[in-house]
């Protein structure tokens, strides 16, 4: 009797290793599929972000164009970025006049940073900025001024997040080769 148990338990051991060999081959290949590829869904399928697809604020209103790009100018990824003018550059398309001479090149002295930077890149957070007119656009000619609010949020990698700040700012915009650009703005008021 004891030598039939011995006999009837290396079947279940065996495939059972074999088993574990086919789950462990299958991880592999789906591991190699997403380092070859570098995704994991098919080519038409959108994920949860808004990566890689283009918003174009030129063709718009002031209104829309000053809320997208000072959304972009507050947007900051200090794990990746040197200060916040790589986000003012970054919006150098979309800009004229006194900011987009401040986004063609560095400052020089580069500005003290903001005191949170460091900690931020250390731990690869984004301050992510809302903004939204706060008033009525004024469009007079080929010139435009929006009010906004602009809320700055800490999203962290634990996908906590922190409020950061809040200003209001009057934001001038001009119209150039019928695009409306940002040529300027004043912070009106700040909660830092």
């Amino acid at each position: 009797m004891p030598a039939s148990r011995t006999t009837s338990r290396a079947p279940g051991v065996a495939g059972a290793v074999l088993a574990a060999v086919a789950v462990a081959a299958l991880i592999a290949v789906g591991t190699a599929l997403v380092v070859l590829t570098g995704t994991t869904r098919s080519e038409g399928e959108r994920g949860g972000t808004d990566a890689g697809f283009a918003i174009d604020p030129v063709l718009g209103d002031p209104t829309s164009v000053a809320t997208v790009v000072m959304a972009g100018i507050y947007t900051w990824q200090p794990s990746v970025q040197g200060s916040t003018w790589d986000a003012l550059h970054a919006q150098s398309a979309f800009l004229t006049g006194p900011m987009a001479t401040a986004a063609a090149t560095p400052p020089t002295p580069a500005p003290r940073p903001i005191s949170e930077w460091a900690g931020w890149a250390r731990l690869d957070d984004t301050v992510t900025a809302a903004v939204e007119a706060s008033g009525e656009t004024v469009v007079d000619g080929d010139s435009a001024t929006v009010p906004v609010t602009i809320s700055q949020t800490v999203l962290h990698r634990s996908r906590e997040s922190t409020p950061f700040t809040t200003y209001t700012a009057d934001v001038t915009l001009h119209r150039v080769d019928d695009a409306w650009r940002v040529a300027n703005y004043r912070i009106l008021s700040s909660t830092l």
